[in-house]
């Protein structure tokens, strides 16, 4: 949960950074932009190194990475150096992510598996919408530097817990070869068809989700005129369905078959859209019913394909969760970007965005299908 927190918990102090830095919103901007591409860049460079090294020893360099840029952070005098420092600090929260996925499926069996990725998905979900308001109650009592001194410390405590952690890899069963050769893997991944046909067919509820998050202030605050407070509670209501995906993905994953849930969940995701884009824009509280369908597949769609993509044999866990996290974090930078272009009505925008990737899912979901690839354990 530390790494997604890492994500947005200082956004609430930009009004503050733009002056004390003395600097502009788009170089400002660029802490964020830098952030999520190296994020997915460190989710991709460490996963294959702990199948050639071991869970613990990467892990445990990923984690003291992140701790120390940090801790960097919360020391800089100007926005190149939190630039780079928030690029180093996203290379380390990659390798948590990608590496913590990994141990899941080194250590427990398909069934254990699937209510630990449940419980996983929950938080990771679930952090990046809780860091702005942990941001924003830090800063109100403090300095913005305070912010990164609390990643810092959350990020000491996990690198503590790691040190007890028990190596799920064993010499025998890591990759030989040299450092090189660790990332081999990667390519047999990226061109299975059926891998990739299922992560971009359930990451779109990522993609709209994510462009959301970049233009809930303007939908809340400036269209529909709620004050800061409302907003908040309007998007922490919102946030809380997130938690909800994952516990009933775990109750229901052996009492309907893995493709009817998908194309039942991308149905209700298209027409989620339709509602928004009509009767969304009458009223925030109309708007929230239309959108929490959306939200809530986003975290089951999530927890459903990453069991069953973490089960399928003859892959390595380490570069399987790179892929994984990689794809998801790179489709919801693409919804961020489409959600926050110059739509004339942004709620109209989010529910197009919707429509659009509802039905790209389906068809893609039928390719599938049509071209009868298969996956281990989705039926």
């Amino acid at each position: 949960m530390t790494s997604p927190l890492s994500t947005d918990m200082y956004l609430a102090a930009f009004p503050t950074l733009l002056d004390e830095l003395h600097t502009n919103s788009q170089m400002l901007n660029y802490t964020l932009v830098g952030f999520f591409a190296f994020y997915a860049i460190g989710m991709l460079l460490f996963g294959p190194l702990s199948d050639k090294y071991g869970r613990k020893p990467v892990l445990l360099c990923g984690i003291a990475l992140y701790s120390l840029a940090s801790l960097g952070c919360a020391f800089i005098d100007t926005v190149e150096q939190l630039i780079v420092l928030r690029i180093l600090e996203a290379l380390g929260a990659g390798s948590m992510v990608s590496i913590a996925t990994a141990i899941i499926k080194d250590s427990f069996n398909a069934n254990d598996r699937a209510k630990t990725i449940a419980l996983i998905q929950m938080l990771s979900v679930f952090a990046p919408t809780l860091a702005p308001v942990i941001g924003a109650f830090i800063i109100k009592y403090a300095t913005w530097r305070t912010t990164f001194f609390v990643l810092c410390g959350l990020s000491v405590g996990s690198f503590l817990l790691t040190t007890l952690y028990r190596e799920t890899l064993q010499k025998e069963n890591r990759l030989q070869g040299n450092i090189w050769q660790s990332f081999i893997p990667l390519g047999g991944i990226f061109t299975n068809s059926s891998f990739m046909l299922m992560i971009l067919t359930t990451g779109m509820s990522s993609l709209i989700y994510m462009g959301f998050i970049a233009v809930s202030s303007y939908i809340y605050v400036q269209w529909f005129g709620l004050s800061e407070t409302n907003y908040s509670l309007f998007f922490a209501i919102n946030s809380l369905v997130l938690i909800l995906g994952p516990f009933v993905f775990v109750r229901v994953r052996n009492l309907i078959s893995g493709i009817k849930l998908l194309y039942i969940g991308l149905t209700v995701i298209t027409i989620s859209g339709i509602l928004i884009s009509t009767i969304g824009v009458t009223s925030p509280l109309l708007f929230l019913l239309c959108f929490m369908p959306i939200t809530f597949n986003n975290s089951f769609l999530r927890t459903f394909a990453t069991n069953v993509l973490l089960g399928q044999p003859n892959m390595s866990a380490g570069a399987s969760a790179s892929v994984i996290n990689f794809s998801y974090t790179a489709l919801g930078s693409v919804g961020m970007i489409v959600g926050a272009l110059a739509w004339d009505n942004f709620v109209i925008g989010l529910g197009t965005i919707a429509i659009c990737a509802g039905i790209t899912g389906l068809i893609l979901w039928f390719m599938y299908n049509k071209l009868k690839l298969s996956l281990e354990g989705l039926s």
